[in-house]
Order: C-alpha cells, then structure tokens, then sequence
C-alpha cells in the first residue's frame, strides 16, 4: 500500500509540475497510457493523479473522450488572484516571524538563479525568455513564494495557496514567453520581500507581496487581451501526450 500511495504521489508531483511549468499546455489532452510509459508507472497511480488534478482544477475528466488541461478563464484569474493576494500576504505576515535564517539563505539564492537567467537573456540581446529559461523562471518564481508559504508555518494555509497557485501559473506557462524587463522587476519585488523578511517586518512583508501579486495580475491580465487564446487541437502536443488520440 506504501509503495503504491508513494508511485501515486510521484506521478502526482511530476504531472504538476508539466501543467504548472507549461510542458503540458490548457488544451492539452492527455494519453494515461502514453503518459505511465513516459513515466515509467503503471497506469493505476497515473489515474490516482490524475483524478487529483481533477478535483485541483488543473484538468478535466471529459466522458468518451479522456483528460484536458483546462483552460483558466479571465474571470477565473482575477478571482485567483483576489484569492492569492490575501492568504499569500497573510502567509508572509506570519513568515516574517518565524522564517529560518536557511529559508531566508534559500530565498536569496532562488533570486541569483532568477537574476542568472536574466543576464543570460540579456546577453544574447533577448527581449523575453521562452522554452528551457522560461521553465526555470517559473519553476524559481513557484519555488520563492512556496517556500515563504511554508515558512508561514501553518498546513491547511499553505495547502490552500498552493492549488490557487498552480492554476493561476497555468495562465503564465501558456503564453509560452516572458519579457525579460517584467522578469527583473518581479526579482527586484522579491528582493526587497526578502529584506522585510529578514528584517521581521510583518506589515512590510505583506504589502510588498500583495503588491506584488496585484502587479502580476494585471500584467497577466493585459496579456491575455494583447494576445489570442489556445484552442484545442492548435498547440504542439509531446509526443507522450499525442499518443493514443483519437486520429493521432
């Protein structure tokens, strides 16, 4: 029983961070079958995970015709949003007090590594970031507001925030790009959390990021309407997920 709640966990885990991280885009449909070769799983701990992802938000069940990464609506995003900017700024509230000087150290190297991406992109004269570099801003950015979630030092908030979270990032994985001049002006942001952070500024920590996440909204927001949604059938699907399709 262990060791098939741990293979559900890690099918779990792995399935989220492609959602979240953009390899499997909204629109996406997914092959269990394709999906437990791919990951070396049976097909049972795949369809545990997927039915997780299912209650999460993250994708959709369709009967007759199988598993779709949903795609988040702009009412749905502010809503997100709404929600993000009020436990994630309480969470920082109680970061600010209990945060570990290790978190604080973890903190600061997650914005080196943002800011090492940056330079990158920089040097080779990119305006944005996109495939691999982008992957890793996300899943940096993901890991910094994570961590001073856990920080918080309380379950149920952060597993909360968490699912808020991975929806609303669907959202930034899908445009597929990010201006690298919004990408330093969010790690300025998250240099200046980290300061009211160590400086145990509970007040600070929490305006910063609400502010923060007030800002992403609107840039996301303003996205969505500068650029065309992703429709079923249009994207260019891994071929994991191409398999086993109808007419694939």
């Amino acid at each position: 029983m262990h060791k098939r709640v741990s293979r559900s966990s890690e099918a779990y885990s792995r399935l989220r961070e492609r959602i979240t991280t953009g390899q499997l885009p909204p629109g996406s449909v997914v092959s269990e079958a394709a999906l437990a070769k791919d990951l070396g799983l049976s097909r049972t701990p795949i369809g545990e995970a997927l039915r997780r992802l299912s209650h999460e938000g993250l994708v959709e069940q369709v009967p007759r015709y199988g598993t779709i990464v949903r795609e988040v609506s702009s009412s749905e995003l502010v809503e997100l949003f709404e929600i993000r900017e009020a436990l994630e700024g309480m969470a920082a509230s109680k970061a600010a007090e209990r945060i570990s000087p290790e978190a604080l150290g973890e903190l600061g190297s997650l914005c080196d590594s943002i800011e090492a991406e940056v330079a990158c992109a920089t040097a080779a004269n990119s305006l944005r970031l996109d495939g691999e570099s982008l992957r890793r801003f996300l899943a940096a950015d993901m890991a910094f507001h994570m961590l001073i979630i856990a920080s918080a030092g309380n379950r149920r908030l952060t597993d909360l925030i968490e699912n808020t979270r991975s929806i609303s990032s669907m959202f930034n994985a899908r445009r597929g790009e990010h201006s690298v001049e919004r990408i330093r002006n969010a790690n300025t942001a998250h240099r200046s959390i980290v300061e009211a952070l160590s400086a145990r500024d509970s007040d600070a920590a929490q305006r910063l990021v609400v502010n923060h996440i007030r800002t992403s909204r609107e840039q996301s927001l303003q996205q969505r309407e500068n650029g065309s949604p992703v429709r079923l059938g249009t994207i260019n699907l891994p071929d994991f997920v191409r398999q086993d399709l109808p007419g694939a």
